[in-house]
């Protein structure tokens, strides 16, 4: 059973000395389990021109409860 649900955003902040992307990470915790993918991936396209950074990726994260 699904039990809660996470909004990962991460940006690439510059690169470092040896041309690696520098990244930074914003979560958005207790998102509403029933949201769909298409509906974060529009909070996150929502959200990104608010930030300085250029978008790196979008994940969610899921936390299942498994009964014995």
């Amino acid at each position: 059973m699904l039990t809660n649900s996470r909004l990962i955003i991460v940006f690439e902040t510059g690169v470092n000395e040896i041309g690696e992307p520098i990244l930074k990470t914003k979560s958005f915790n207790n998102i509403k389990t029933a949201s769909t993918d298409e509906q974060l991936k529009a909070v996150a396209d929502a959200l990104t021109p608010l930030q300085a950074w250029t978008p790196y990726k979008i994940e969610r994260n899921n936390v299942y409860s498994l009964e014995a």
